[in-house]
């Protein structure tokens, strides 16, 4: 599914990114990336810690579902994605992203008055892991009257 020009901007942006899964048993697990890629065609490549993150890797790796929140922290603009996944081989451009990534929700998160120690232990880039997700459909997670609703869908 392409993704519009501007929800791929906001989601490449310095928006905080939550990640679902679930297990066998359909027990929730959340997880945070510490960077996207966003490609048009529809596929977001997530990075997150491997180390950090265990239970979503290995829910991806046994389902391949996957959901992704991006909210910008500022005014809580929020959209969530939802597709399959894979885990894919990590590469430098991951390893940079994450990186540049971290670096900028971290001085975007402290304009707003959050310490950079207060987040660091959600910005975890130890042992990255790299998952690509081909998204099906897109959905308005701001607060208010439109939260829920289902913005695009794959045809």
């Amino acid at each position: 599914m392409r993704l519009d020009q501007d929800l791929a901007n906001f989601m490449s942006s310095p928006v905080m990114i939550i990640l679902g899964t679930s297990n066998d048993a359909l027990q929730p697990e959340i997880g945070r990336a510490v960077g996207a890629l966003v490609r048009l065609e529809g596929d977001v490549e997530l990075v997150l810690s491997a180390w950090q993150w265990p239970g979503t890797l290995s829910n991806v790796r046994a389902s391949g579902r996957l959901s992704a929140t991006f909210a910008r922290p500022s005014d809580y603009v929020s959209y969530q994605v939802k597709g399959r996944a894979v885990v894919v081989p990590t590469t430098e451009e991951h390893r940079a992203g994450a990186a540049a990534y971290i670096e900028a929700i971290s001085a975007a998160l402290e304009e707003l008055g959050l310490a950079r120690e207060v987040s660091a232990p959600w910005l975890v880039s130890e042992d990255l892991a790299a998952l690509s997700l081909s998204v099906e459909s897109v959905f308005v997670q701001t607060p208010g009257a439109k939260a829920g609703q289902m913005l695009q869908e794959g045809r």
